[in-house]
């Protein structure tokens, strides 16, 4: 029997959605209407629950096009 540790890599921890709309500074309704049209951070299902990884929700804004305002 071996005492060596084996190494694993860091899970990032699972966030509800009320979290997520807290540190984004966006409404759940907000978080809400991104899953339904699939424009928001990615997320995972667990139990019926929306779960988002907190690396995804850093890595999501750097996809993100620059808005740009409406043709005059």
């Amino acid at each position: 029997m071996s005492n060596a540790v084996e190494a694993t890599a860091p899970v990032s921890p699972l966030l509800d959605s009320r979290e997520v709309a807290s540190y984004l500074k966006v409404s759940e309704s907000t978080l809400s209407r991104w899953r339904s049209a699939e424009t928001g951070p990615p997320f995972i299902k667990l139990g019926g629950i929306a779960r988002y990884r907190l690396e995804a929700i850093d890595q999501w804004p750097q996809n993100l096009q620059p808005h740009q305002g409406a043709p005059c």
